[in-house]
């Protein structure tokens, strides 16, 4: 089962909870940041280079990494936008170059997170009102997941699903 396969399966199972006498169990009767978010993400250290980025993006086919220490505490995110002028227009990718240049100096340092136990609707405002497409997600100050706003589409999808066929999403 692909990624995005496994974050409908655990949104639907979520978003269908909120109307059951289990809700309260997995969120109180709400989508929390928790229950969407796509746990234990791969991470990199500061001193990762580009190089090892772009690898890892063509592997993993993911748009951001978050930069952490070895205790979990997120430093910065890298996304693919922050690779992309490495490969720009007239620029021939040079893998020496790319090797001398680390996630540190391309990171964005300033960093917006949010708790796992935040309500959903509180992440969705932090993504819309700073322009941003992720939020990495801390429990006791250390990295547990990351909230992109791939993973808010999925929401969106299986609200709208539950919405226009209610009959089915029961059955779920």
């Amino acid at each position: 089962m692909d990624r995005l396969e496994q974050k409908r399966k655990q949104v639907d199972v979520a978003v269908s909870s909120l109307n059951t006498r289990h809700a309260d169990d997995i969120g109180g009767g709400r989508l929390t940041v928790r229950t969407c978010m796509t746990p234990a993400p791969n991470c990199i250290v500061a001193d990762s280079t580009v190089l090892d980025i772009v690898q890892l993006y063509h592997v993993k086919r993911f748009r951001h990494l978050l930069v952490t220490d070895a205790r979990r505490k997120v430093l910065g995110v890298v996304s693919d936008r922050d690779v992309l002028p490495f490969f720009g227009a007239g620029v021939v990718p040079d893998e020496v170059r790319l090797s001398r240049i680390t996630a540190a100096e391309i990171m964005s340092a300033d960093v917006i997170t949010i708790a796992a136990n935040a309500p959903l609707s509180d992440a969705i405002e932090l993504i819309l009102n700073n322009g941003i497409n992720c939020l990495p997600v801390e429990h006791e100050g250390r990295l547990v997941g990351i909230l992109t706003s791939t993973d808010l589409y999925v929401v969106l999808q299986s609200l709208l699903s539950n919405v226009e066929n209610p009959a089915e999403a029961a059955l779920v």
